[in-house]
């Protein structure tokens, strides 16, 4: 299932959308509110890099 993006707000008898929601429609769907200028295409979301700073563990070592 796609997902869009709404430019415009819409509702129906059984649902309401606002602007700027981001809803799951079906293929034709979504195809009929892009051509008709009510929502644009969302693409996946790209994985999202996290800077870790990797830790160095050491090991106490006896004097014996």
């Amino acid at each position: 299932m796609p997902k869009v993006k709404l430019l415009t707000s819409m509702a129906g008898i059984d649902f309401s959308h606002n602007q700027g929601d981001l809803i799951d429609c079906n293929d034709a769907e979504a195809k009929r509110y892009i051509e008709a200028g009510i929502a644009e295409p969302i693409s996946a979301p790209a994985k999202v890099e996290r800077a870790v700073k990797k830790t160095k563990t050491r090991k106490a070592v006896s004097e014996e």
